[in-house]
């Protein structure tokens, strides 16, 4: 009987962690990274802000965007990078919902270069969740102080550099926690009763 309980909380214990990052935070909305389907990167840095759109399906916190982007190894990156999040106005980016200057930036070299530019995977990390509610539409808009730093893209999408629309995705990963996906662990009652029998 012992053998059998201690079985079964490890089973409710392991299901509880399945379909979890590493870091116990899950893929909200991505429009994942593909070299080969590579073609542009838009500026985003100084003047020029560049904005892509994405719709959440539950209402979550996010506390992380990842995103694949390239700059003139010749120039020093400065930090903090933005990252914001704008409302949905008609169609195109509107007023500020939230933006967070961060510091906590993962940075790796995928590998690929770009025009003879080193493609980068960034991470930035939030220090606290920001609450989106699921189904209204967003667009993120991430801002580097780092000289010449483009944002990697691909074709076919909706997004806006300089407040013109182009058909293009930029690569980017929302991570974080969906309010459904917190599971409630078996009570002890549940337990007993799978030995009733």
């Amino acid at each position: 009987m012992l053998k059998k309980t201690t079985l079964l909380l490890c089973v409710v214990a392991f299901s509880a962690t399945l379909g979890l990052a590493d870091d116990d935070l899950e893929v909200l909305w991505e429009q994942p990274y593909d070299f080969s389907l590579m073609t542009a990167g838009f500026a985003c840095y100084e003047r020029f802000f560049t904005h892509d759109d994405f719709t959440l399906e539950t209402d979550s916190a996010l506390e992380a965007v990842e995103c694949w982007a390239f700059f003139d190894p010749s120039f020093s990156e400065h930090q903090p990078f933005c990252v914001s999040l704008r409302y949905d106005h008609y169609g195109m980016p509107g007023g500020y919902y939230r933006n967070l200057y961060i510091t906590d930036v993962e940075k790796t070299y995928t590998g690929d270069n770009f025009q003879g530019k080193p493609v980068l995977h960034y991470r930035f990390n939030w220090q606290d969740p920001m609450g989106v509610e699921g189904g209204t539409p967003f667009w993120l808009e991430i801002y580097s102080e780092a000289d010449y730093f483009n944002w990697a893209a691909r074709d076919e999408g909706n997004l806006y550099w300089q407040w013109n629309q182009f058909d293009k995705a930029a690569f980017f990963r929302l991570l974080g926690t969906p309010e459904d996906s917190r599971i409630q662990p078996a009570s002890w009652g549940e337990i007993k009763a799978g030995f009733s029998d």
